[in-house]
This record gives structure tokens, C-alpha cells and sequence, in this order.
């Protein structure tokens, strides 16, 4: 870790990919398929919010993951390249590859995913240890996406138990048996998709949904995406709708989530009010839907598409 003395998010993104992104002109199922290009590179949602949070350039981070093998040494390699100050718990297992598929003709992506292994209690105790050394540098702490494997969610416990003891704000941006952090969680932000939130809440409705899980879990803010869809916001001014405007051309969509996450949180700890934060995420997101990479966008680009979206209190 360079700087030891900077304030900085700290970044949970346990679960890491070296990501491979092929382009087709047309992609048909049960077909051979020949790439016309190929992009490869670090991914994970960890990833993709502190590569978003760099770009918007308000906030430092300090990604904590787990990584191994032959695909762990690329991730680390290209994070150093690209300047993203990471935490890497070594483990035994090799770490996994991600393939999404981007079909030009129909702008549908698809994702094919690999296995990722458990970590042990004495890998996910060394990340916490790292956590409690340096968390009087912390600014906020971000959990993002799913443990990988079996992995005991003691992790996230323990790291939101320590965003309530020392008053660090906390997001997460996760869901699979979340649960349990979010009854601790108090005053933190869940910024998911909208299908997420439904298995949580079991709430249909935007609104009921996304006010059922303000109200359960005592959060500071519910943040919720739906793809190109609207968007919604619980907080406690109230229930609001975002309406996006649509792109002319998705380029590749992957990393839109984190993206928001990270452009979220980064102006929530520069004190922009939570409603306009997200607003920001969210045109942030879609500037990142006009580029290859995950995690980046241009940022005028991002401000012109802010002033295209509109907010609407219910």
C-alpha cells in the first residue's frame, strides 16, 4: 500500500475475474461464433467500482480481495498497471475467468461464468485483520458482490460491525444472504438491481419494495437499478423515480451497477445529497455503457447525460 497515511474507501470485492469480453457482429446459440474483436482485463465488481471511483476522481480506494493461480497474477498485474491500489490475500485456488458475449446486432450480452472456490477462515481473517489496521484511514467502506464459494459471511459481518463501531459510512452493493448484515447494518446504503431487491424483500412494486427494505432494515438509503428502466430511490425525503434517458448505442453494459455504486458513494462522502448522488451514479453508469472497459466512462460525456435525467417524488 503506497500512501498509508491517505483517507480512502476501502473496497471489499472478495470475488475478482479476469474478464474477456468478445464482440460479435451477430451471436446465435448453437452456432460457431468467431469474435471480431476481444478485450481482456481485471473485473469483479470490486474492481469495476474502484476503477469507476478513479476515473471520477473525488474519492481514493483500497481494494481488499482474494486472488490465486495464473488468473490471480493478471488481475494483480493489470490493478498495478492501471494504478488501482489493492490488498491481494494470496490463496491456493486459482482465480476465475468471466466471458461475456456482446452481440452487436441485438445489444444483448451474455455472460458465461466460472465456478469460484471458498476461502478459508485464515484467508478471510487476514483480510479483516488488514481491515482493522487501516481503518482509521477509512473513509467508507463498500461490500461488493457475492463471497466467493461457501466463503463464511462472517467477512462482511465483521467489516459492517466495524463501519458501526467507528461511525464509517457504509454501501453495499450485494444480496445473496445478505440479510444478516443488513439487521447491523444501520444508517448504510443498499445499492442493488431491482430483481435483487425483490428476492429480499418479496415486494413486487418498485415502490413497496424498495420502502420495505428502508423501513425493515433501518438504512440511510435504498438505491435501486433496473437496467435501462427507471430507477428508484427510498430515503428519508421520500420515494423517488429516476427516467433515463435511452442511449443511442450500448457499447457494453457490464459494470454499469458498479459504476453507480462507486460514483454514489464518492460524492455521499463529498456531502452531495443522497438523492443527487445517485442521480450522478446513475449517469455515470450509462456513460459507462458507451465504453469496452467495465468501470469507465468519460466524464463530460457523464455530466451532459445528468441533465437528461429527471426525478420525480412520490
Amino acid at each position: 500500500m503506497n500512501d498509508s497515511s491517505a483517507n480512502f474507501i476501502m473496497v471489499l470485492g472478495p470475488n475478482p475475474a479476469w474478464q474477456k469480453t468478445l464482440f460479435f457482429k451477430e451471436l446465435t446459440v448453437g452456432e460457431v461464433n468467431r469474435a471480431y474483436d476481444m478485450n481482456s482485463f481485471p473485473s469483479g465488481k470490486g474492481i469495476n467500482f474502484s476503477r469507476a471511483a478513479s476515473v471520477w476522481g473525488k474519492s481514493h480506494t483500497m481494494l481488499l480481495q482474494f486472488a490465486g493461480g495464473s488468473t490471480g497474477k493478471l488481475i494483480c498485474d493489470g490493478l498495478d498497471a492501471e494504478g488501482i491500489r489493492h490488498s491481494t490475500v494470496a490463496v491456493d485456488h486459482i482465480t476465475r475467468t468471466c466471458t461475456t458475449c456482446l452481440c452487436q446486432t441485438t445489444e444483448k450480452m451474455t455472460e458465461l461464468i466460472e465456478p469460484s472456490h471458498t476461502v478459508d477462515d485464515a484467508s478471510a481473517g487476514k483480510m479483516l485483520d488488514f481491515m482493522q489496521g487501516h481503518i482509521r484511514h477509512c473513509l467508507g467502506i463498500a461490500l461488493c458482490g457475492t463471497l466467493p464459494g461457501k466463503t463464511d459471511m462472517k467477512l462482511y459481518l465483521e467489516a459492517a460491525a466495524l463501519a458501526e463501531n467507528y461511525g464509517i459510512p457504509l454501501l453495499i452493493d450485494s444480496w445473496q444472504n445478505i440479510k444478516p448484515v443488513l439487521e447491523i447494518a444501520e444508517n448504510a446504503i443498499l445499492k442493488i438491481n431491482l430483481t435483487e431487491l425483490r428476492q429480499i424483500t418479496g415486494e413486487k412494486t418498485p415502490r413497496e419494495a424498495t420502502l420495505s427494505a428502508l423501513d425493515a432494515f433501518r438504512l440511510k438509503a435504498v438505491a435501486i437499478t433496473d437496467g435501462p428502466g427507471n430507477a428508484y430511490a427510498a430515503t428519508a425525503n421520500g420515494f423517488h423515480v429516476y427516467q433515463l434517458k435511452k442511449l443511442d448505442h450500448v457499447v457494453n453494459p457490464l459494470g454499469s451497477g458498479d459504476t453507480v455504486a462507486a460514483v454514489l458513494f464518492s460524492e455521499y462522502l463529498n456531502e452531495t445529497p443522497i438523492e443527487e448522488a445517485f442521480a450522478v451514479g446513475l449517469a455515470a453508469a450509462s456513460a459507462n455503457c458507451l465504453t469496452p472497459l467495465c468501470g469507465h466512462f468519460d466524464v463530460q460525456t457523464a455530466l451532459e447525460i445528468r441533465r437528461g435525467i429527471t426525478i420525480s417524488q412520490d
